[in-house]
């Protein structure tokens, strides 16, 4: 490491490394102290004797020094011309994006780095300071864990340091263009334009779009309701199909003690226990991989809608021989009128979950294995549930005109139609089993 740029008051350094990314104003350092490292921002030879950039200085380090948050650098000391901060080893978000452009497909990574990003800025801002340059290269992520460190409040805004410095134009709203006033939607927009960077999942385009909304008004007022809709949504969603499923469990439950025959298996008495309450849609089935068919009917090709069997009350004398089913179209909202494009694209996904789920259970009897797959009815039905909130992630971020409810809404009824028909297909295995030959 090279020390020979240093004057007699940094050589208290062990060792010094110039970084290969230097900032406008400032050179930057790697520098050892007592065997630890740190790093040095320390202004350029042209702007070291110039008043406003040692003021810029000293208001960074005023400012950052009264704070501490996990996702923010910490700031140790302060000469002259350079400011002494922890080192973070790891890659700016730039660097990030441009290395591991995968990296931002997985929902998990996305989610945590927007948490840990509104966490820390919630803080700035309850402390009453504008970070007013956020932006990918003042956005590290750890080498250990990729955890959010939000680096350089050289441009920061406070009650006691009015005066900002700068800003990047890419990532500036229209008001810091402008010369305008600042504020908490200022720092917002620029979250929505670092967002728009990522190849994020579908549901974060509503939220992209408020965030960079023109006016400051029309944006969000804090990070907390960016935090409601990006987290609240899907938890809510998770909740409502969860109580749903459990509550069609429940009725099918009670629908098959009452009328299965006496040899068909009962339904096991976990399905209803606190428990399973507790760890709902503990369900699953597999389908024929080539055709649905319904009892007394030719086959029906898979890509059509299944038929929900309607089962009819029958005396216990008549019940064995009488006819059982009468197939019926899986009923569809009715109030609802969607876009062909939506609504085939429903139907495509539903489907498909469908198959690779419960649709096999078609041919057992509860709570035996699928014979096609042998995997359990907890299995599948979990698997086909977690599908279908995927499938609804995706669509209401894909088709931002149809309101979400409606979107959740009729993915969940076509959930419980399928879940339903399986349950009669499986009622009326036992049935037939009781049957004489």
């Amino acid at each position: 490491m090279d020390t020979s740029r240093f004057s007699d008051r940094q050589s208290r350094f062990e060792a010094v490394e110039q970084m290969e990314t230097q900032g406008a104003t400032c050179d930057t350092f790697r520098v050892k102290l007592y065997g630890k490292l740190h790093f040095l921002k320390r202004l350029k030879a042209e702007y070291a004797g110039d008043i406003r950039y040692q003021e810029a200085l000293r208001k960074e380090f005023e400012t950052g020094y009264r704070l501490e948050h996990p996702n923010l650098v910490r700031y140790i000391s302060i000469d002259d011309d350079s400011i002494l901060m922890e080192y973070v080893e790891g890659e700016t978000l730039s660097q990030r994006l441009a290395t591991h452009p995968d990296y931002f497909t997985k929902r998990k990574n996305t989610d945590k780095f927007v948490r840990q990003l509104l966490d820390v800025v919630g803080y700035l801002h309850s402390h009453q300071v504008l970070h007013l340059d956020l932006k990918p290269d003042n956005i590290l992520l750890t080498r250990i864990n990729d955890d959010v460190k939000l680096i350089d409040l050289g441009c920061c805004y406070t009650d006691s340091f009015p005066d900002t410095t700068g800003h990047t134009n890419a990532f500036a709203a229209p008001e810091q263009l402008s010369g305008g006033v600042v504020g908490i939607p200022t720092d917002i927009y620029a979250i929505g334009k670092i967002l728009e960077c990522f190849p994020a999942p579908y549901i974060y385009n509503k939220v992209i779009a408020r965030c960079t909304a023109e006016a400051p008004s029309a944006r969000y007022q804090s990070v907390e309701e960016i935090l409601h809709d990006v987290g609240h949504g899907r938890r809510y969603w998770r909740v409502v199909a969860i109580l749903a499923a459990l509550l069609a469990a429940i009725v099918i439950g009670i629908a098959l003690f009452s009328h299965q025959p006496e040899s068909v298996p009962a339904l096991p008495k976990e399905i209803l226990t606190p428990e399973s309450i507790a760890n709902p849609i503990q369900q699953k089935i597999p389908v024929p991989e080539n055709r649905l068919t319904t009892e007394n009917q030719e086959p029906v090709p898979v890509n059509q809608d299944p038929v929900v069997p309607v089962i009819h009350e029958q005396s216990k004398d008549t019940q064995a021989s009488a006819p059982v089913t009468t197939p019926t179209p899986i009923s569809q909202p009715s109030e609802k009128e969607y876009q062909r494009p939506f609504d085939e694209e429903l139907e495509r996904m539903m489907d498909k979950a469908y198959r690779s789920t419960i649709a096999t259970f078609c041919d057992s009897l509860f709570p035996s294995p699928s014979p096609t797959t042998g995997k359990s009815w907890s299995d599948v039905s979990t698997a086909f549930h977690n599908q279908t909130i995927q499938i609804g992630d995706r669509l209401t971020g894909k088709y931002p005109d149809i309101p979400e409810s409606t979107i959740r809404q009729d993915i969940e009824q076509r959930f419980q139609n399928l879940v339903s028909y399986v349950f009669n297909r499986m009622r009326q295995n036992g049935q037939q089993q009781k049957s004489p030959e």
